[in-house]
């Protein structure tokens, strides 16, 4: 019984290790499906380190004079190459497809050409940030949905075991690897817009000048200044560490390859040729013919092999050498960093989410502004000061109208918005922010709805009657005292008329004799005038017949001299009036 019961258990452990060697290797052919990483071409050996053992000095020393100590080369980029927000130059990238014969092997490619490198052009980890620090491997399409390229490629070398990232890596300004100067060919792009190639010291690396904001290792330095300079590169980089054989044999040896390069106008070339270790493709040195035949000027060697893969809007456009998990198919082959072309980015990314970028130039929704958007600007006075500039236009402070807040409420409105209707009455003024009314000159009250208290008049109703009896009221805006009833201002006239009949009937009841002066009594003032009138023509009657005396004494001297007779004369009455008629007929 015992033993049965020992055959049933170790059956049941020898059934569950069955299943767990199945379910592993599922697994490792499920992973393996998609490349089998036959072809590989690098030139680190797996011992812990990579890249020359050399330092930056001997690296110098090594270099032909007529460089100096210079170890790298620099040139601007295409377009505004000191300006980060220069306006993107179209076609982003322009890519050329190629079915080149090289020494009597014909391998097809692509190449790249970059017109705004500073802008359009980054170095992704593999997959997403922080790939490298997980040694995580991923194909170019994979890596490529990070940024929405337009062009991706394979770039740097990284450890086919452990998935390590290799080299100095930057990617969009973060710095993700520092080799501590290990002296291997790199290809970066700085702050200002300088492209940089070859050799660089570990300060060149961690410079916070102008740091570097694209940055990728690579081995081999293709191309200085316009010519070839593989001989060079060889005495720079290690020897004998290379898993395919010696750095002449790495140089050499025909296979599909991949490299970073600039022409003199300071466009950056992306350029791939497919091949297959020691099957097809090309050596360094046809492809540094190859490169200044189209205009390359300084080129590095990137990762190549059964790395190389081409990626154009998301899909792969070459021919990768791996095998698929089915021998009859090739399949793109997991890597570490890619080199990316995108759209350009704006400044933030977001535009201060005021905006959508758009080939690297913010499109401000509403009144935002600025490169940005992040300045809200409501026209050229930007709301005069009174009121606050908002994406949808001027909010305007109390008393002032949309849409500029540049003028004052309009007759009649006050307030936010200028939408309260005023209330003053009898053409009081509204103060536009308040409200509060201020009143023509005979008016008062909150809203301008009374007249001015008895015996006071004019504006504020601050000025006193002055009508000779202290109570006797004037015109509230005038200040007259004599006032008609029937003055258009029918309060006021209806106060007066009612302060008139109140003073008849106390007259009435108490039988009061109005008193009238003797100048105001018409009679008096007739009889004056007569009396004046009767006065006047009596005196020029008197003045005329004294006129007349003088006359008639000078034409009859002896009638007028001759001494009267005594006794002797009769006086007889006469008529003055009919001496006067018979003179003046005796005349005739």
């Amino acid at each position: 019984m015992a033993a049965y019961m020992w055959q049933k258990v170790s059956f049941a452990i020898w059934q569950t290790l069955l299943i767990s060697l199945v379910w592993t290797m599922t697994q490792c052919k499920e992973e393996m499906s998609i490349t089998f990483p036959d072809d590989i071409i690098t030139p680190y050996v797996e011992q812990g380190y990579h890249g020359s053992p050399h330092s930056h000095r001997h690296t110098r020393e090594c270099q032909n004079a007529k460089y100096g100590n210079v170890t790298h080369q620099t040139q601007p980029s295409y377009n505004h190459p000191n300006n980060s927000n220069a306006k993107v130059t179209l076609p982003i990238v322009t890519v050329k497809r190629f079915f080149d014969d090289f020494s009597n092997r014909v391998s097809p490619g692509h190449i790249a050409y970059i017109n705004n490198p500073l802008r359009t052009f980054s170095v992704l980890e593999p997959f997403e940030v922080g790939g490298c620090d997980s040694k995580r491997r991923a194909t170019v399409e994979e890596s490529s949905e990070q940024r929405k390229c337009l062009v991706a490629t394979n770039a740097g070398y990284f450890n086919t075991h452990t998935g390590e990232c290799y080299g100095n890596i930057v990617s969009d300004g973060r710095l993700v690897s520092n080799s501590n100067g290990i002296q291997n060919a790199h290809f970066g792009i700085r702050k200002n817009g300088t492209l940089v190639f070859g050799y660089l010291t570990e300060e060149d690396v961690l410079d916070t000048e102008n740091p570097f904001v694209q940055l990728i290792g690579g081995v081999g330095w293709i191309l200085r200044d316009g010519e070839v300079y593989l001989e060079e590169s060889m005495k720079a980089e290690c020897t004998d560490t290379e898993e395919t054989g010696s750095i002449n044999k790495f140089f050499s040896v025909i296979s599909a390859r991949t490299a970073l390069a600039s022409d003199r106008e300071g466009r950056l070339m992306i350029a791939q040729v497919d091949g297959q270790t020691t099957v097809r493709g090309v050596t360094l040195d046809e492809f540094a013919q190859f490169l200044l035949k189209h205009g390359a000027v300084n080129a590095i060697n990137l990762d190549g092999g059964g790395s190389a893969t081409f990626v154009i809007n998301g899909t792969v456009a070459n021919y990768p050498s791996d095998h698929c998990s089915d021998p009859a198919f090739r399949c793109a082959r997991q890597v570490s960093t890619v080199v990316c072309v995108h759209e350009a980015d704006c400044s933030p990314p977001d535009c201060n989410s005021h905006g959508q970028c758009v080939l690297g130039e913010c499109q401000c929704r509403g009144n935002w502004r600025g490169p940005g958007c992040e300045v809200l600007q409501c026209g050229a006075r930007n709301c005069s000061h009174h009121g606050i500039c908002t994406e949808d236009g001027c909010k305007c402070f109390a008393g002032y109208q949309f849409p500029y807040c540049s003028q004052l409420c309009g007759p009649g409105t006050y307030g936010n918005g200028c939408q309260s209707e005023c209330l003053c009455e009898h053409g009081g003024d509204c103060d536009p922010l308040t409200g509060d009314c201020t009143c023509m000159p005979g008016y008062t009250g909150q809203y301008c709805d009374e007249i001015c208290p008895y015996g006071f008049y004019g504006p504020g109703c601050r000025e006193q009657c002055n009508c000779g009896d202290t109570s006797c009221a004037c015109h509230h805006i005038t200040g007259l005292c004599n006032i008609s009833y029937m003055y258009n201002d029918t309060a006021y006239a209806n106060l007066l008329q009612a302060g008139q009949c109140l003073a008849n009937s106390v007259i009435s009841e108490q039988h009061l004799v109005p008193y009238i002066s003797l100048w105001e009594n018409p009679y008096v003032i007739a009889c004056i005038v007569l009396l004046t009138v009767l006065i006047t023509s009596l005196m020029c009657n008197i003045a005329l017949l004294c006129f007349r005396c003088t006359c008639k004494c000078s034409t009859r001297p002896m009638n007028c001299n001759s001494p009267m007779r005594s006794n002797k004369v009769a006086y007889h009455p006469v008529n003055l009036f009919q001496a006067f008629e018979d003179e003046d007929s005796s005349s005739l």
